[in-house]
């Protein structure tokens, strides 16, 4: 399974949509022909547009560009009669021979369909052209700026899908439309053979055990009601939220679920949030302001305060299973000890894990130290989410209990952003890396990660492949595979010595917090 395949969605996906359309549906039936006779084809859409559009490019941020598309007339006139001219030949009209219908008339029948059509094939392909006349390298997929439904609401950004059902096939003159995209930074990757290494020798400890059983603990623990007690950390809330800015309501939804820790809502970081809840009781409303990030759809309140009311209406504390008799024998352990002997073999045969993490560990930390470049000032909601996906992958597949997972991905989205900036920075250098180090994935080899994380979870693996496809994770899991062999392959080129260290806690492990829910009232 290649990048291609696997990497980008709608971008890629409307130039292979463009293409079934061309091919499968006789928009380019000629050149079709021709290529079966064995003459020249004709070519593409996106080769023709590139030879005719006009492309204005601007720079809107540190690496971040807008697209403004020029489609000429004569080009659309003419698509737009090479369409009817497959229809004539082609529909069944009632009172006409086949190849007969008057063209008013298929227009009268087929005109919105004609253009739906030709608008998607026009600014995809058109998309693709202009980033290859312009010479950029981007990333993912375009946001396109389209009027917005309500009255005054000017210009919003879209996603691909959304937003091709608000552009329309002008009567007369040129189609323009206009996109923002992520373009990849330029820079040179350092020597990579020979990289200094320590392989690190571990034992496992009873330390590690207990953490390990703590981790069984969590697995169980579920959020039940509380009444007649202030919010603590962590809680789980309904409440009712209100988002305005100067006096503008943005949003308003009622009974919605919020962690009494650190969040972002609608793109906006509330690092106090957690701090503002805690101590609350039902019924207490909180307000609490952040800025508008810089891609919300909504262009004038970019960069402006947004306050938010959170009133709340229920709380949730979550609850582990007390570490006794009942516990250890629902697990099929006959007692305490037997579960802690199992929970050291488990721990002991996963040291190869942790010895090639490690190891994985060092050599990223070299090629953040040894490469530089310009990264954008203020992360897109986009990139934190593919950073936030791929960190949310990679405790998928170490096993790492969801309600903590969730803790650990409200930290990455608000207080660690500065760490998402450097996630970033891994990922362009791993692209990088595979434009100079050629791995493949099979399909094989995402089925068996997926399967892993679905038995560490104790689900089915239909339904774990089901839900990381519906978050479009199954990218982002190609992109860590594709990661991990590039990493691997650097490792077998490093120059490696021994070195004895205290064993790792299991990844996001509950210990710390454990106690504290297994006491809540």
């Amino acid at each position: 399974m290649s990048d291609e395949e696997l990497q980008n969605g709608p971008g890629e996906r409307m130039e292979q949509d463009q293409d079934t359309d061309e091919q499968g549906e006789g928009l380019a039936g000629p050149g079709v022909e021709d290529e079966e006779a064995g003459e020249q084809s004709e070519p593409t859409l996106e080769e023709t547009l590139k030879e005719v559009i006009e492309v204005q490019v601007d720079d809107v941020g540190s690496l971040r560009r807008k697209l403004t598309v020029t489609i000429p007339a004569e080009t659309l006139s003419e698509k737009i009669n090479d369409q009817y001219d497959e229809l004539r030949r082609d529909a069944l009209v009632p009172g006409f021979r086949k190849g007969r219908a008057p063209r008013r008339l298929l227009e009268k029948r087929f005109g919105h369909e004609v253009g739906e059509t030709l608008v998607q094939q026009l600014v995809g392909s058109g998309y693709l052209a202009a980033v290859d006349k312009a010479g950029l390298k981007v990333l993912g997929d375009p946001l396109i700026w389209v009027k917005g439904e309500k009255e005054g609401e000017g210009e919003v950004l879209l996603e691909v899908k959304e937003a091709i059902g608000r552009i329309e096939m002008p009567k007369d003159g040129p189609l323009t439309f206009s996109c923002e995209v992520e373009v990849r930074p330029e820079f040179e990757l350092p020597e990579l053979d020979g990289i200094p290494l320590e392989k690190p020798v571990i034992k496992v400890t009873d330390q590690d055990v207990t953490e390990y059983i703590d981790r069984l603990r969590a697995y169980q623990g579920v959020y039940e009601p509380v009444v007649d007690v202030p919010v603590a950390e962590n809680d789980l809330l309904t409440a009712d939220v209100v988002m305005t800015c100067e006096g503008q309501l943005l949003k308003q939804q009622d009974a919605v679920q919020v962690a009494a820790r650190p969040q972002v809502v609608d793109g906006v970081v509330l690092d106090g949030l957690g701090q503002a809840l805690v101590g609350k009781r039902v019924g207490d409303t909180v307000s609490i302001s952040g800025t508008i990030p810089d891609d919300y759809v909504k262009v004038e309140f970019r960069g402006r305060q947004a306050d938010l009311e959170f009133r709340i209406r229920g709380i949730s504390r979550r609850r582990l299973p007390e570490l006794d008799d009942a516990f250890v024998s629902g697990l099929g352990f006959g007692s305490l000890e037997e579960m802690r002997d199992w929970a050291r073999g488990e721990l002991e045969s996963s040291i190869d894990e942790q010895v090639r993490r490690a190891m994985h560990a060092q050599v990223v930390k070299y090629l953040m130290d040894h490469v530089s470049f310009e990264l954008p000032e203020r992360l897109s909601g986009r990139q934190i989410n593919r950073v936030v996906a791929s960190k949310l992958l990679e405790l998928y597949q170490q096993g790492v209990p969801e309600d903590e997972i969730n803790r650990l991905m409200d930290d990455l989205r608000t207080r660690a952003r500065a760490s998402a900036v450097e996630e970033l920075k891994l990922a362009f250098i791993m692209e990088k890396l595979a434009e100079q180090i050629e791995v493949d994935v099979s399909e094989g080899e995402i089925n068996a990660a997926i399967a892993a994380i679905a038995r560490r979870q104790g689900r089915r693996f239909d339904r774990v492949r089901d839900e990381l496809a519906r978050q479009d994770a199954i990218a982002n899991l190609y992109l860590r595979l594709r990661d991990e062999k590039l990493l691997a392959a650097l490792v077998a080129r490093a120059r490696i010595t021994e070195k004895a260290v205290e064993p790792e806690a299991p990844a996001g492990s509950p210990a710390g917090s454990a106690d504290a829910g297994a006491d809540a009232t």
